[in-house]
């Protein structure tokens, strides 16, 4: 038994694989579509796992052994159909040389009965018939019974061939069972109810990081709305999906309402880089009034490197150590249009750590607008944790950072379908304020779809 697995840019391509190693009577035992990217330019190929009997491989291999010059190229160019009929042909002509002749049916020799088994004559026979001619001839007497030796019966060719074919039959299913799992494996989305002809969609936004569970919902949908006819058409399922995408991507919209804005989440999630990126866009873009202020005494450094940056800026710099302070800082940064506060980034794993976060919050009375900032860098899993360990405090937005060195963006869908929360805006580099832009859905479906293939091209520059 022989399993063997074929890939090729096309179907037909694969099958003449196929054909020209295992033979026109190979079984195809699986076949799937492999989609590796988007757009025109996009290539995929067709993956084929066939299987052939020991015997029928060898017959073909005989026939092959056979032909010579234009006549094995002419074999190997001709249908399945036409290679099995000639295989067939050779095998069977090759069968009836080497046969060996049946055994004759001619009397060779007389056997009698029992009443004449001590007479030598009988047992001899026919050889030796001169020498009776020699011996005067006995008294006539009946005439005793001969035994005809008969040639065994043959079995037809056709019943023959039926039982060999059984045999081949038994082989292979036997072999498949043997077979491991993964390599007869089902198309993508399967296991989620997903049709064969929504699996490239399937694969593709889970290779992009898209949670497998909210990307069978999607195509759930898109298998009610889409009539089966229309399902393999690859473009309109394109189209389809990438509307469902922006349709439930919500984001705020460049202008968020509020003063105080309170930057929220994990340590290393990007909190103070993504502030100072905010504040330069205020400063420089907009021309507003802006004072930064900072929560984080955990973190040795963390009050002088905000410091520096609003030197830079030019702006108010406080540090908030209690909840005491909040309405003397607010009386002084009564004048300024924005003011910024960069929280520390503890794991809040217990409670005594989310009480610590809570009593430096801006009270009630300022109406703070709480942005989650999380790094697209991080694990999908990890991300939801912290999100769901924040959410205690309430969060308005989710803020992503690090899209130029990750190209896991389905996290940002994730979070946007598992909290219920808007997209504010996106790090997409290192340089200020250049690489902070506000988020769009047009955005999110470019880095879902690798339209652009570049994170730090906005879709401004397409």
């Amino acid at each position: 038994m022989q399993v063997k697995k074929f890939e090729a840019r096309t179907m037909k391509e694969a099958l003449e694989m196929v054909k020209s190693q295992l033979g026109p009577d190979a079984i195809i035992l699986s076949a799937r579509d492999n989609q590796r990217s988007f757009g025109l330019v996009g290539e995929g190929s067709v993956e084929i796992t066939a299987a052939v009997s020991d015997e029928t491989l060898q017959k073909k291999k005989f026939a092959e052994s056979r032909l010579r010059g234009q006549d094995l190229e002419k074999f190997s160019r001709s249908p399945a159909r036409t290679q099995k009929q000639l295989i067939n042909q050779m095998v069977t002509k090759y069968s009836e040389r080497t046969q060996p002749r049946p055994v004759t049916t001619r009397r060779y020799a007389d056997i009698d009965d029992e009443a004449h088994a001590g007479d030598p004559r009988a047992r001899i026979g026919a050889p030796v018939a001169v020498e009776n001619a020699r011996v005067p001839a006995p008294v006539a007497a009946a005439p005793a019974p001969v035994a005809v030796v008969r040639a065994p019966l043959q079995e037809p060719e056709e019943i023959k061939t039926l039982k060999s074919e059984i045999a081949t039959l038994r082989e292979i299913i036997a072999q498949f069972q043997n077979v491991p799992q993964g390599m007869v494996g089902t198309h993508p989305g399967a296991d989620f109810g997903i049709p064969f002809d929504l699996s490239f969609m399937f694969e593709r936004l889970t290779s992009v990081g898209v949670d497998a569970t909210i990307t069978a919902e999607i195509l759930t949908k898109a298998q009610e709305s889409i009539p089966a006819l229309k399902m393999k058409n690859r473009h309109l399922v394109e189209g389809w999906v990438a509307r469902h995408l922006l349709e439930t991507t919500p984001v705020t919209g460049r202008s968020v309402p509020g003063k105080v804005h309170v930057f929220l989440g994990p340590a290393g999630s990007g909190k103070t880089t993504s502030m100072v990126k905010m504040a330069s866009h205020l400063v420089v873009n907009e021309k507003k009034k802006v004072a930064l202020l900072t929560t984080d005494t955990y973190k040795v450094g963390a009050a002088d490197q905000m410091r520096i940056y609003a030197q830079i800026l030019n702006v108010p710099f406080a540090v908030v150590r209690g909840a005491g302070d909040w309405n003397n800082l607010m009386r002084y940064l009564s004048s300024v249009d924005v003011v910024l506060v960069d929280m520390p980034g503890l794991s809040l794993k217990n409670q005594e750590e989310i009480e610590a976060l809570r009593a430096l919050m801006p009270p009630a009375l300022l109406n703070p607008r709480l942005h989650f900032v999380g790094s697209c860098v991080s694990k999908d899993g990890d991300l939801t944790e912290a999100g769901r360990r924040y959410s205690v405090l309430g969060f308005d937005d989710a803020i992503f950072t690090g899209l130029d060195e990750s190209v896991q963006h389905g996290t940002i869908y994730n979070f946007v379908r598992r909290f219920s929360v808007p997209l504010h805006a996106f790090s997409v580099g290192s340089r200020v304020p250049e690489d902070f832009e506000p988020a769009t859905r047009e955005r999110v479906l470019d880095l879902l779809f690798k339209i652009t293939r570049n994170p730090n091209q906005t879709m401004d520059a397409v």
